[in-house]
């Protein structure tokens, strides 16, 4: 069949194509909403309660739990993506040159390490250990590596790398948070100084 003979799209199911996938973002966001103000245990049954809607009908949307966190890792990845193009972009017009290597790392850590500290109940739904996690953190990797500066060798493993490094450290440092709040343990080091620390050691790894 050519060009000229091909049937029309069926505007029905164009219609239908578009409010289901109205109708999964608007779920993505009330299990998003309900898990920062919850915690990662809430189950898809509160999901569907938050929603007005029944369990079998979120499950159209999403076959199981995991495909909600992968999902979810995804809106994330993509808040993060245009905050650092607008970060860099700003370094950029405000310097009137290229961010610097140490610049470009800095924003990239900050961007995740407060994506972290924004919604820590979010961000432990996305990187518990799953099928969820390890697509997240891929995903952050080749970001991170499309964001690195040219003279970094081995851009795909340093990313991973790095990548592994940050939310292990960023995972510990939140750990110590909760403690902290809960009554034990020492007060963990602010942000700021956890981003300062990051920087500086992986701007040591990438010294050849």
């Amino acid at each position: 069949m050519n060009a000229m003979t091909q049937a029309p799209v069926d505007g029905r199911s164009a219609r239908w194509a578009q409010h289901r996938e109205q109708r999964r973002a608007e779920l993505l966001d009330v299990a998003r909403k309900l898990i920062h103000v919850q915690g990662p245990d809430v189950t898809m049954e509160e999901i569907a309660a938050a929603s007005g809607t029944s369990k079998s009908i979120v499950y159209r949307y999403f076959t199981d739990k995991a495909q909600l966190q992968r999902a979810l890792g995804r809106s994330i990845l993509s808040t993060m993506h245009r905050r650092l193009v607008d970060e860099l972009t700003a370094l950029e017009s405000g310097s009137g040159r290229r961010p610097e290597p140490e610049e470009r790392i800095r924003a990239m850590i900050r961007a995740y390490v407060e994506t972290a500290q924004r919604s820590p109940g979010v961000y432990r739904f996305v990187t518990r250990p799953s099928d969820g996690l390890g697509h997240f953190l891929e995903s952050v990797s080749r970001l991170v590596t499309t964001f690195l500066p040219p003279q970094v060798p081995s851009p795909e493993l340093w990313a991973h790398g790095a990548v592994g490094f940050v939310e292990r450290s960023v995972d510990r440092w939140m750990a110590q948070q909760e403690t902290h709040t809960d009554g034990e343990g020492t007060a963990p080091i602010t942000s700021e100084s956890l981003v300062d620390h990051l920087v500086t050691w992986l701007m040591k790894g990438m010294q050849r």
